[in-house]
């Protein structure tokens, strides 16, 4: 079973429920693909055995007798080249690895190059979880390859549990595709409330099922109930406003380390994904 794990925005508490929930279940293998802030492995006590690089492929300028390629240049709409003073600049952090580049230009003048935009770490975690971490590198924009080359470890004879990137837009879109469910952590905020109406509008276009986690429940707004009710989510599960809670996720701990409690309740919420599955 692979299930994804999505929130609207960061800090919604989505790590805490996908790794409390990797901790309460068997064969669980656990991609975190919210490659530009990792930290399941805070929860998880990772402890890394293998990294493998993440690159595309770039252009480079060979200077070849002072020749330039302007139709290349005025191709990449992202400024990835650029013509000035008769010599091509290329500028690899905005380069999306199209190719059009190596077909408009001369191979005297571009080569294609290997450019690093990130890393997996691939590892073993406290209990047994077989853990995957991609790293989005800093000043890099490539977020998708790097989800897209973690999700290429993904062992279907597993439970899959995919932390995923904050938002609605491709990079959640990537690390969600595939899945057999998406849960959908929120808060119960009117802002919470817009953020999960994004997250159902691209489960939608994906068509699988989904459910919804309020976190930090408790509070006087009660509009995520009524408009999941309408848009046909169930709610699976919620995490209350809770200090002990605050606390012990601050320092990297998951529900059932903070309250054994909470042990029984995550199997139940897994049961009740498996049954909405089927």
């Amino acid at each position: 079973m692979i299930v994804a794990v999505a929130g609207g925005k960061g800090g919604v508490g989505k790590t805490l429920i996908s790794t409390s929930l990797a901790r309460s279940i068997t064969s669980v293998q656990f991609l975190d693909c919210d490659v530009e802030e990792p930290n399941a492995h805070i929860f998880l006590q990772f402890t890394p055995r293998k990294s493998d690089q993440v690159e595309i492929e770039v252009p480079q300028y060979r200077k070849w007798k002072g020749e330039v390629c302007q139709e290349g240049a005025e191709f990449c709409r992202y400024q990835a080249l650029v013509v000035v003073n008769e010599e091509m600049l290329v500028f690899p952090q905005l380069c999306t690895s199209c190719g059009g580049c190596f077909i408009l230009c001369s191979d005297r003048v571009l080569k294609p190059m290997a450019h690093q935009v990130g890393r997996v770490k691939m590892g073993v975690s406290a209990g047994g979880i077989d853990l995957v971490v991609g790293e989005l590198k800093v000043g890099e924009q490539r977020t998708v390859e790097v989800i897209k080359s973690v999700k290429t470890r993904l062992n279907r004879s597993r439970n899959v549990i995919i932390d995923c990137p904050p938002g609605n837009g491709r990079p959640t879109l990537e690390a969600v595709r595939g899945s057999e469910f998406c849960l959908m952590v929120t808060e119960p905020t009117p802002f919470g409330l817009e953020d999960l109406k994004g997250n159902k509008q691209l489960i939608d276009l994906l068509g699988i099922p989904a459910g919804v986690v309020i976190n930090r429940s408790g509070g006087l707004y009660q509009e995520i109930g009524r408009w999941s009710a309408e848009a046909g989510l169930p709610i699976l599960a919620e995490v209350p406003w809770d200090l002990e809670i605050a606390r012990g996720a601050a320092r990297g701990r998951t529900l059932q380390q903070i309250d054994q409690s909470w042990e029984e309740r995550l199997r139940v919420l897994w049961g009740d994904i498996e049954r909405l599955i089927k």
